[in-house]
């Protein structure tokens, strides 16, 4: 990360693997020490900024007050987060908002911190005046061996799958977490015809895509029609009533 560049916007659209990227970042930085802190934030979706306060203090080992408002709280992260050199990362960041409001430092040659922003939304990334790296689809080439590395490359050994497997890639736009998911929903098949009706399918799926925001939705609706039963679906359907990076307990599932 250059000593000039003080804050970093990751764009892409959903799916393109900004999250991945930042994740591996995220590891390398701690190995390293030029900083004292490396901070992850999966930011909430619509923006609690309450939350978003805790989440960092939390990850600089220190409490802020529950009972003080959120200026006072922001100001009291401020000057914690002055002490050290660190690097914050943001996930997710759907809307604008505020560093001093949080309480994040601006980053600068001076103090030689950083800010890493993912996020779709081109507004949130020209409000925080960041430098832009995009983040591009995969290759076919690429795509191919994702899939593959996935699925399992003895599936090429089956007798004319091979040209409906490419077929089933391309549908996939280049997009990890698409070919990921849809992967793992067609491993140990060896049936031509059912990679055949799973290419229909898919294809049925994205074909009505009006823009980039619903690409990655649609691919992954073929994936949960694919699960094999509607107690399966449920269990997955209740697992969106908890917040982004939730841990959610094997009980709390069970009890669903």
């Amino acid at each position: 990360m250059s000593d000039e560049v003080g804050m970093i916007g990751v764009c892409g659209i959903g799916g393109v693997g900004k999250t991945t990227i930042m994740k591996n970042l995220h590891n390398d930085l701690q190995r390293e020490t030029r900083f004292e802190k490396v901070i992850w934030v999966t930011v909430s979706h619509p923006l609690n900024v309450f939350e978003f306060q805790k989440k960092i203090a939390d990850a600089m080992g220190e409490r802020l007050r529950d009972d003080e408002e959120v200026m006072m709280r922001a100001a009291a992260l401020m000057e914690i987060m002055r002490r050290v050199r660190h690097v914050v990362i943001l996930d997710d960041v759907w809307q604008k908002f505020s560093l001093k409001e949080v309480g994040i430092p601006d980053p600068d040659v001076q103090n030689g911190c950083k800010l890493v922003v993912t996020s779709r939304s081109i507004e949130v990334r020209s409000y925080l005046r960041c430098k832009i790296v995009k983040v591009q689809s995969l290759s076919q080439e690429e795509s191919l061996k994702l899939f593959l590395d996935r699925v399992g490359a003895d599936v090429l050994q089956v007798p004319g799958l091979e040209e409906i497997l490419k077929l089933i890639v391309e549908e996939c736009a280049g997009l990890p977490l698409a070919i990921v998911v849809i992967a793992g929903s067609m491993r140990g098949v060896d049936d031509v015809n059912v990679w055949r009706n799973a290419l229909v399918e898919l294809r049925d799926h994205v074909k009505s895509v009006k823009d980039s925001n619903d690409e990655i939705f649609k691919r992954l609706r073929f994936s949960f029609d694919r699960l094999d039963s509607l107690e399966v679906k449920n269990c997955f359907l209740y697992c969106s009533f908890f917040w982004e990076d939730y841990v959610i307990s094997r009980r709390e599932l069970i009890e669903c």
